[in-house]
């Protein structure tokens, strides 16, 4: 029975596994899409998986006398989960719904619905950032304004402006739930963003029209800018030697229909394996809340 619930989560972390590897083959755009979706649903594969796992030790624990074999039922465990596998995922789910109310709680904080115009920080160091929320709030500092020109400033604002116009910030949020849940999803969270940063570059590129002159403008602010706050997407951000470098080449061309189908192929059967899980959740809420 155990390796039945495993099956899902360890297929779900072979698709993240490939995803993370062929990200930058593809157009920051398809890469940033599939990314997000994948974290989406190896999620959803897996934290199902770890409280059923979590549910299913405590269940069985001896000094309980058999209280909750009830539950252990209704998530169809029906065999004791050994130690080594049940209390670790015991503090994998509960640090996880820690780690989901911080990243909610500090992107509420940070959120900004209400349209406006470019913000001023007075601040010596060159940065950039667009703030989370519906209001694509853009941020730069007079250190920044104090470096570039008008040319080059606009292409910190074309990039900053396609973060917010293309809502990046709900892709990156789906990545920080994601990854506060499971933990081995850090390293495709940090690839997202670095998809995201890319799309917002190619946005700059179109906007102006010059990708050597982006690539330049963007080196040029990231040998002195800060990092971002939290959630917010930032000019200068993740991955700044390979974003130049991938300016300095040509755009990748489209992706090949039988390449692009198979990805989202190994996505949707993941996604069903997902589901698979989510409906052991569905047993247990059944048996708390008879009708």
């Amino acid at each position: 029975m155990t390796a039945g619930l495993l099956a899902p989560l360890a297929i779900a972390m072979i698709l993240a596994v490939l995803v993370t590897a062929v990200h930058r083959r593809l157009p920051p755009t398809i890469a940033a899409r599939a990314v997000t979706t994948t974290m989406a649903v190896v999620a959803a594969a897996g934290v199902p998986t770890l409280w059923i796992l979590s549910l299913g030790y405590v269940a069985h624990v001896p000094l309980l006398g058999g209280r909750l074999d009830w539950c252990a039922e209704a998530w169809g465990v029906h065999d004791p989960i050994p130690a080594w596998l049940g209390v670790p995922a015991l503090i994998l789910s509960g640090a996880g719904i820690l780690r989901v109310r911080t990243v909610l709680r500090s992107y509420r904080r940070l959120r900004q619905n209400e349209p406006g115009a470019v913000e001023f920080a007075e601040h010596a160091l060159p940065f950039a950032f667009t703030l989370p929320g519906r209001g694509g709030q853009v941020v730069v500092s007079t250190g920044l304004v104090d470096i570039l020109d008008e040319h080059e400033q606009q292409v910190v604002l074309a990039h900053e402006r396609a973060h917010a116009v293309h809502r990046h910030d709900r892709y990156l949020l789906i990545a920080q739930v994601a990854a506060a849940l499971m933990p081995p999803l850090r390293t495709l969270a940090s690839r997202l963003q670095f998809s995201l940063e890319r799309w917002a570059d190619e946005a700059a590129v179109d906007h102006c029209g010059d990708r050597r002159f982006v690539a330049r403008t963007l080196g040029k602010v990231a040998l002195s800018s800060v990092s971002p706050a939290f959630a917010a997407l930032s000019f200068a951000g993740l991955g700044v030697p390979a974003r130049v470098a991938a300016l300095l080449s040509p755009p990748r061309p489209p992706v090949l229909p039988r390449y692009s189908g198979t990805l989202w192929c190994a996505i949707a059967v993941t996604g069903v394996l997902a589901a698979f899980q989510i409906h052991h959740l569905a047993l247990l809420l059944t048996a708390l809340c008879p009708t």
